[in-house]
């Protein structure tokens, strides 16, 4: 099926749609932070998590969980 997809000129991968809550409490805290890297880092955890929400599959599980232990220890 993906090659006739192919061949009609349609891409057999769908491209996600990451819509965000201006009022949930990460992205109000994510607008007080300063630090460019821990902003891409929760940016990037925040896509991973609602790719995996929807039944797919991260491209890189190892960055996601270097991420996210980062983001954890600096939790702590």
């Amino acid at each position: 099926m993906g090659q006739e997809m192919a061949g009609m000129g349609m891409d057999s991968e769908v491209k996600p749609i990451l819509e965000i809550n201006p009022t949930h409490n990460i992205v109000k805290k994510l607008d007080g932070i300063s630090d460019e890297n821990m902003i891409e880092d929760i940016s990037k955890l925040l896509l991973d998590q609602a790719l995996l929400a929807e039944g797919a599959t991260i491209k890189d599980v190892s960055a996601f969980t270097k991420r996210l232990n980062k983001v954890i220890a600096q939790a702590l």
